[in-house]
């Protein structure tokens, strides 16, 4: 049973990530109805995917996603069965994120923090969930490469995380995409969909590292 409950995830998946480079190759970019809260005329849309740590084609539903502004402002959220949950942020301000698993999978997975600041008009983020029992290893180092990188749309590059001391296990980084240029996957394969100029950011614990990318027209 378990076996069948992973394909379907895996499947599901991999359905989402395809629809939202569809999406964003069609120049499709609403995702939220194109609502803009009164007074805010240029929000952060944030879009996030939740994801097992150990299967990254696994998303997580249910899970409840909580933000804190550092104006004050506390929006919570709940993933699909994607994986996915979308909100819209005050613009350039400091975020903490909260990721709690769903009820029925508190016993199996741990509670992930990160924090961002709502530096463009679109950030995808990609969460991975650690399972219970396993610690959060300590790194003195992280680089991202390649550092700087340009790509037609619909071209892709594999991002590779350099971490020291090296990990004794696979580790699963935070990724993000800056400025709505593209999409990401858990281990770190961009997507170029729109042109314009953004950024790639990776975390690991309080270590954090970014690339330009620069996308460019057919």
């Amino acid at each position: 049973m378990r076996c069948r409950t992973m394909k379907w995830f895996r499947f599901a998946f991999g359905i989402s990530l395809l629809a939202l480079i569809c999406l964003e190759g069609c120049g499709g970019n609403d995702l939220t109805g194109g609502s803009v809260p009164i007074g805010n005329p240029s929000p952060t849309r944030l879009i996030g995917t939740v994801v097992d740590e150990d299967e990254p084609s696994v998303p997580l539903a249910d899970a409840e996603v909580e933000i804190a502004v550092e104006d004050g402002t506390k929006i919570v959220a709940k993933t699909d069965a994607s994986g996915m949950f979308v909100v819209e942020l005050p613009r350039n301000k400091r975020c903490t994120l909260k990721v709690r698993p769903p009820i029925v999978l508190e016993l199996i997975y741990q509670e992930q923090v990160d924090e961002f600041v709502t530096d463009s008009d679109e950030i995808r983020l990609i969460v991975p969930i650690p399972r219970k029992g396993m610690a959060a290893p300590v790194f003195a180092g992280l680089q991202i490469h390649p550092k700087e990188v340009t790509l037609r749309v619909r071209e892709s590059v594999k991002f590779q995380v350099q971490l020291e001391p090296l990990p004794q296990r696979p580790i699963r980084p935070i990724w993000s995409v800056h400025g709505g240029i593209g999409v990401i996957t858990p281990d770190g394969l961009f997507v170029a969909t729109r042109p314009g100029k953004g950024v790639v950011r990776v975390r690991v614990g309080h270590l954090h590292s970014e690339a330009t990318v620069n996308v460019i027209s057919d």
